[in-house]
Parts: C-alpha cells; sequence; structure tokens
C-alpha cells in the first residue's frame, strides 16, 4: 500500500516539475533560514545555564530616575563586598569581577593578555570547573592565580603550569604570582570570561580606595542565601544604602531627580545573573535585547508562513487540474481518507526532500553564519535531540499548514459534479487572493521596515556627539605606565606632518575600537554641603583641540600654561552646574581622594562620551603627571585616511615598537556602538528579500497554473481582436489587485510596529510617507513583473493551439 502511495506520488511530482520546483526551493528557502535563526535564538536563550547556582547569583546595580529617565549603572566602590556580606540581609558570597591589566609574562615570553580580578567567593559562587591544581579555594592565597586552558597552553606550550611563577602587568607595575590552578576554558555561552583571574587585593588601587565609597568603578556579582529572595534583598538593601552611601534628597530634586516608589532617589537592585545576557545596559559587552530575538523569532515564521502559503495556493491551483483523477478513483471506490493521504503524502514527500535540502545547507553554511553574525554555533548542536526534534516537528507541522486543506477539498469533491467538469479552479479564487494579500502584506511590511531601520541606523551613526568623530585616530597604548612620554613622543615626531592638526590621549577610547574596549569609573566626593558625582576620565594636552570641542568657560590642557602641567581639571557643564558656582574657571577645589587641590582649566558643553542613545553624564577630565594615558587620539586632516594611518602607523611603530597596531578612526569606532541595529537591519533586508522571492515564486506558479486554464478564453479574445496589451492587462490586473489591497492593509501596521520601536530611541529618525511609496513601488512592479510573463507567453502564443487545447 505505501509502496503504491510513493510510486503514485513520484507520478505526480514529476508531471508538474516546474511546481515540484517552487515548492521544493520555496520551502527549503524558508527551512534553511528558520533553522539557522532558531540556531541563534536557541544558543542566546541557553546563556549562563550551566551556572548551578544560576537562581541565586545577581549583579548589583545603582537605579536612580533621572531629569531624562531611568540611570543604570554597575560602578560599585571597593569596600562594597565586603560590606553587603556583612550586613546580613541575604546575601551570603559576593565577589567584583573586573578587568585590570594587559600584559602577562612567563619567561622570555610576554603574551597580550587581560587580567581579571575577583575575590575569594568566585569559585564557590560560579561553576567554572578547574581541571588541574587546587580546586578547594584556588584563589586563597593572595598571590596565587588561576589560568584558563587555553591560556596556560599559549603561555607554557607543554610544560606544566602548576607552581610556576608568572608576572602579571597592573597599573604599570609588574606583580610576580604563582599559578594555583588551571580552569577549563569558560562556555562559549558564559557572560562571564576570563584568561587569567588574580585577587582583587593585589590591584595597585585597592590599597587607596578599600574604604573610599565615593569612588565607583567595580561590577559584582552577589549570591543570595536560598531561604531569601531578590525582592526582599533589595527592600533590605535601602538600609544598607542609607548607612554607606545615604543621599541628600533635597539636592537630588533641585537636579531635577524623581523618587522612585519606594521614595528613594538613589537605591541599588539586582539584576538576575540569567537576564545579563540581555540587558544591554548592565551586562557589558557581548549582551543582546530580547525584544530583538522576538523579532527573530517572528521573522522565522513569517518566512515559513509565506512559504506554506505558496504551498496551499499551487497545490489548490494544481489539485483542480487533476479533478479527472480523482473523480475516477473515487468512481473505483477510493474513500475519503485515500484520497485525502494521497493528496496529502505528496506534500508532505516535496516537505521531506526540502527539510533534508535544508538541513545540508544548514551545515554546509554554518561557519559562514558564524562570520556574518559574530556567532559561535557548533555544527555538532544542528543534530542535538532538541534541534532535530523541533526540526521534525516543524516539517510535520508546516506540511500540515501547507497541504491539509488542498487535501480536504480534494476528498470533498463530488464524484458527479468532477466528471460533469463542473468543478474550475475558480471556486479557490477567494482563498488564493486572500493568501496572496496576506503574503504581500508580509513583504511590504519588511520592505518598509527595512528602510527605516537602515534610516534610524544611518540618523544614529551621523548623530552629533558633541565632538568630532570623522578625523580622529585613536590608538590603544600597550605600556600604558609610558603613556605620556609615547603621547609627547607622537606630539614631537608628528609635528612636521601637515595633514595632523593636534596629539592628546585620555585612560578612555572614543567608541568601541579594534581592541574591544570602553570604560568609564563614576567618582564622587564631599564638597562643603554638597554632593558632587559624575564620570572620571583623564586627559592630556590639547585634548579640546583634538576633539574639536570649544569651552564655554576657560581653556584647554595648554602645554604652554604652567598651571596646566600640575593638577588640572576640565568639566562639562552639567558637572560644574553642581557647584552652583557662576564661573568655575581658575576655581580650585580638594577632593576626599586628592593629595592636592586641584584646578579648573575650563568648562565644556556636555556631550555624548559613550553612544548617542546614553544621556550625557555629568563629566570631569583629570590632567596631573601621575595619571596614566591609555589611548592616544590624532587628529588629521586628510583626504587619503588610509594613506594617513599608515603614515600615523609607521611613526608609532618607531614610538611603541614591538607593539601590535590597532589604530582606528573614531567615526568606525562609534559605528560599533550600533551593532545590534546594523544586524537588524541586514537580517531584515535578508528577510524581506526572501518573503518577496518566496512571494514571487508563489505569484509565478499561481499565474501559471491560472493562465494554463484560461488558454481557451485568451484564444478566443485574440480571435475576437484583442491585442497583446490587453490581454497583459486582463491577466495582470487579477494578481495586481490583491497586491495593491496588501498594501493598504501593511502601511498602517507597519507605521504603528516602527513607531512604537523608536520609542525606545532618545535620538530617532522619522517616519516618512515616502517610505511606504517606495515599498509599494517595488512591491507592485516585482508582482508585475513576474505575472507578466506568464501573460505576455500566453498573449503571444497562436490563438489556433489554444483553441485545439483540451
Amino acid at each position: 500500500m505505501l509502496r503504491n502511495y510513493l510510486l503514485l506520488a513520484f507520478r505526480n511530482i514529476r508531471k508538474n516539475k516546474l511546481h515540484a520546483i517552487i515548492n521544493v526551493g520555496g520551502m527549503a528557502v524558508a527551512f534553511t533560514c528558520s533553522i539557522f535563526i532558531f540556531l541563534l535564538v536557541y544558543r542566546h536563550f541557553s546563556y549562563d545555564e550551566f551556572q548551578k547556582n544560576g537562581n541565586q547569583l545577581f549583579k548589583v546595580y545603582s537605579y536612580s530616575i533621572g531629569p531624562n529617565g531611568e540611570e543604570k549603572g554597575t560602578s560599585m566602590a571597593f569596600p562594597f563586598v565586603e560590606a553587603v556580606k556583612k550586613e546580613n540581609i541575604g546575601i551570603v558570597k559576593a565577589t567584583s569581577i573586573h578587568n585590570r591589566g594587559k600584559l602577562v609574562r612567563y619567561k622570555e615570553k610576554t603574551l597580550d593578555m587581560t587580567v581579571t580580578m575577583v575575590d575569594n567567593d568566585f569559585f564557590d559562587m560560579f561553576t567554572f570547573p578547574l581541571i588541574k591544581g587546587n580546586n578547594v579555594n584556588p584563589l586563597s592565597d593572595l598571590n596565587s592565580v588561576v589560568i584558563a586552558e587555553k591560556f596556560a597552553h599559549n603561555l607554557f606550550g607543554e610544560e606544566d603550569p602548576l607552581g610556576k611563577s608568572i608576572d602579571v602587568k597592573l597599573g604599570g607595575k609588574w606583580y610576580s604570582l604563582t599559578v594555583s590552578a588551571v580552569a577549563a576554558e569558560p562556555p562559549k555561552n558564559s557572560s562571564i570570561r576570563f584568561s587569567v583571574l588574580a585577587r582583587t587585593e593585589i590591584d595597585p588601587d585597592y590599597p587607596l580606595q578599600k574604604n573610599n565609597w565615593n569612588n565607583r568603578s567595580l561590577p559584582v556579582f552577589v549570591e543570595l542565601a536560598q531561604t531569601t529572595t531578590d525582592q526582599k534583598v533589595e527592600s533590605r538593601l535601602r538600609a544598607f544604602t542609607n548607612k554607606y552611601t545615604p543621599t541628600d534628597k533635597a539636592s537630588y530634586k533641585k537636579d531635577g531627580y524623581k523618587a522612585d516608589k519606594n521614595g528613594d532617589y538613589h537605591s541599588f537592585r539586582l539584576l538576575p545573573l540569567s537576564e545579563l545576557h540581555f540587558s544591554p545596559q548592565l551586562g557589558g559587552g557581548g549582551t543582546i535585547s530580547k525584544p530583538f530575538l522576538y523579532i527573530l523569532i517572528l521573522i522565522s515564521a513569517v518566512i515559513l508562513l509565506i512559504a506554506s502559503f505558496n504551498f496551499v495556493n499551487l497545490n489548490i491551483g494544481l489539485s483542480f487540474t487533476r479533478t479527472k483523477e480523482i473523480g475516477v478513483r473515487k468512481c473505483l471506490g477510493a474513500a475519503k481518507k485515500q484520497i485525502w493521504l494521497q493528496v496529502w503524502g505528496e506534500s508532505f514527500l516535496l516537505v521531506i526532500i526540502a527539510t533534508l535540502l535544508a538541513m545540508t545547507a544548514v551545515y554546509l553554511a554554518i561557519r559562514s553564519f558564524n562570520n556574518i553574525t559574530d556567532g559561535a554555533i557548533d555544527s555538532n548542536l544542528l543534530f542535538s535531540p532538541t534541534i532535530v526534534g523541533t526540526v521534525l516537528l516543524l516539517t510535520v507541522l508546516v506540511s500540515v499548514i501547507a497541504s491539509g486543506y488542498p487535501s480536504a477539498v480534494m476528498a470533498k469533491l463530488k464524484t458527479t459534479e468532477v466528471l460533469k467538469g463542473k468543478i474550475s479552479a475558480n471556486r479557490s479564487g477567494g482563498l488564493r487572493n486572500a493568501l496572496i494579500v496576506t503574503q504581500f502584506t508580509i513583504a511590504v511590511i519588511l520592505i518598509g521596515s527595512t528602510i527605516i531601520i537602515y534610516r534610524q541606523f544611518d540618523h544614529l551613526r551621523t548623530a552629533p556627539l558633541g565632538y568630532n568623530t570623522t578625523s580622529i585616530i585613536s590608538i590603544p597604548i600597550k605600556n600604558e605606565e609610558n603613556g605620556k612620554e609615547i603621547i609627547n613622543k607622537l606630539r614631537g615626531r608628528l609635528a612636521s606632518q601637515s595633514s595632523v592638526i593636534s596629539v592628546s590621549g585620555s585612560n578612555t577610547n572614543l567608541g568601541i575600537g579594534q581592541d574591544k574596549t570602553q570604560s568609564t569609573s563614576v567618582m564622587c566626593f564631599d564638597l562643603g554641603d554638597k554632593k558632587i558625582c559624575g564620570q572620571v576620565i583623564t586627559g592630556d594636552f590639547d585634548m579640546l583641540k583634538t576633539l574639536g570641542i570649544k569651552p564655554v568657560e576657560g581653556h584647554d590642557f595648554l602645554l604652554s600654561s604652567a598651571s596646566d602641567t600640575s593638577n588640572s581639571v576640565i568639566l562639562s557643564e552639567s558637572y560644574a552646574k553642581q557647584f552652583g558656582r557662576k564661573s568655575m574657571a581658575d576655581f580650585s577645589y580638594a577632593t576626599d581622594t586628592a593629595q592636592a587641590k586641584v584646578r579648573v582649566a575650563g568648562v565644556i558643553p556636555d556631550f555624548h562620551f559613550t553612544s548617542v542613545n546614553d544621556t550625557p553624564q555629568p563629566l570631569v577630565i583629570y590632567r596631573n603627571n601621575e595619571t596614566t594615558m591609555n589611548y592616544a587620539w590624532i587628529r588629521v586632516n586628510t583626504s587619503n585616511p588610509s594613506a594617513t594611518m599608515n603614515m600615523v602607523k609607521s611613526v608609532y611603530a618607531s614610538v611603541e615598537p614591538g607593539v601590535e597596531f590597532n589604530g582606528s578612526y573614531v567615526n568606525e569606532n562609534i559605528e560599533r556602538l550600533y551593532e545590534d541595529e546594523q544586524t537588524m537591519a541586514r537580517l531584515f533586508s535578508v528577510a524581506a528579500g526572501i518573503a518577496i522571492v518566496l512571494s514571487c515564486m508563489g505569484l509565478f506558479g499561481i499565474a501559471s497554473i491560472t493562465i494554463r486554464q484560461r488558454v481557451k478564453e485568451i484564444g478566443v479574445r485574440k480571435v475576437l481582436g484583442a491585442s497583446v496589451s490587453a490581454i497583459v492587462t486582463l491577466v495582470s490586473r487579477e494578481f495586481i489587485k490583491p497586491v495593491l489591497i496588501a498594501f493598504l492593509i501593511a502601511i498602517p501596521i507597519d507605521w504603528w510596529m516602527m513607531n512604537k520601536w523608536l520609542q525606545d530611541y532618545s535620538y530617532r529618525t522619522d517616519i516618512n510617507w515616502w517610505i511606504f511609496g517606495l515599498a509599494a513601488v517595488v512591491s507592485v512592479a516585482i508582482a508585475l513583473i513576474t505575472v507578466s510573463f506568464h501573460a505576455i507567453k500566453a498573449a503571444i502564443a497562436n490563438p489556433v493551439e489554444s483553441l485545439r487545447t483540451e
């Protein structure tokens, strides 16, 4: 019985090769896209699931409601970890996790590697297996260090690293530490990654900052007791906040801050570890927003839906061309169930073939997919029980959706009507048009959304940040303790270059450079009855000249000014406002941590130091002889950016020899801030392209079937004098009408969706009417071209041959 069904199915598929190819090709493309998207989403939702204590682990963040909305930050003070455990508020373990050093040395080998500073509770909190050495308490000794397996191999080769002494460079000084254990490489789906782990207490800043609550720069993770909840701990943190970091409510109110539902102007809250990967604001690098993943799932479902609609339309159209076969089978005793199984079986076979093609395509293209998306999807994941089970379920589901209705229609046909020729494809016209309308509605929405997302990305990328971004080269300095000396040498050696305007530097990058880093810290201090807070960075001479910022008061850090060679600062306007003075230029003040007073060199307008979506925060720029410089900034004026970069690279090699050059233009760094928007734009453009292709494939097949059934009508019209253009218009109009209806439906839906999406951006583009007009023109033009192929072919055919057709 099964053999007969298969033989019959293959015979019918071979008889309608074109439509079988359209169905299999469309479904294969849809399945390939859907599997790729499912693998990507599955990987992101699996982040940090391997942590055994995951449900009890949280990241601490500060929360305030500022004049421009919610303000969140993850920078905590050095004493926070010990204090929060001591207060008995339900937190049993805590650790800070922050990157500090850049170089690690063993004998004659030196590797450029970040050192991650943690506290003693780290391995008790997080599940990172130790494969060698002390697996009980590997960081109990302050001079101990734990290294990851891959890094151990890079540094030691085949030599056993346990007990060996390595040097790590922290704050410009070398520290000798002993390898106590080797850890397994952190999983790719881990939010916390490391190569070298050392204790926070050896951080050069620790002795000065261990009791200072005003200098905040450390991310902190905590583990809650099994007997409590995060809501209870958050409520207890209110008393903790009032004890250690009391807030001046009057000052907050004066600055435009609002109290939260508990009446607090500043509070500490807890972010579950499971949400860390989905919080771009609090999670750090490599995060992704959940709405973005939901959009990917929606795109996957939409593409499958369009392919299924094609299947339904083509199957219904083809089914009505084989009514006589169905009638004869019914006369010979075939039951409804057998007819249904036959028609459904043919479709199911096509879906199976499409699925196998899709799985093969995914396996072969997975490496290229990883390169495009910066993903880390293992090809073995494709054959995991979860993925295989999901694909099989999807195959059955799609086959039922795509072929269930046409099979049921054929099974219910009355034998007498079939044999009398009373059944025609026109009976399915309403459903066919409804499916075409739905397909092109989705396609128009995707086209319009793609244009708006690209416009928003370009809007963010070109938004004025308050400083010059188009002509500054940023270079990471490897030996930051010699940063000032390196910048001075660059300044001297580039002075003769006409393309170089100025040279400066800082401890912080502009945007995200090729070294993938970007960081700031927050410092507060008391000045009389005022609490002064703001982000802190360091700067060198000619900083404002290099950034292209004009001071509203005072001047730049000037090499010619004796007062600027010692303790000087430049304040942003919002930072200066906290002092309550009319003029700040030349004003001197002392902070809690300053050994001497600092003098205000100038005041500058607030500017977006990070993303344009981040509200400009109060900022103070320090310049003294002790501060380190991690980045050199070079402002250039050139019509040949590539040649200028090569020239700077050559000069830099003479200043810091043997160091990998990672210089980049700041406008490139800024673009990296908006990778989510860029990725979304690419995905939407791909999805829109696939949706259009699949819709046109369906339209192409339906037009072929419909025109084949109207061959005699077209022949009669030609004999009676109808022109080719009249026949083409007649046939095309039937298909263009649902496309125009789709456009009218798509406009309000797309406008609502994109307007909702843009609300998340404080700096956003406008939704112009021409966007929808362009989407409509594109969709109608593509549909017209698709249908016209068959329409013109039928219109120019010999009417004598058409009238002979049975």
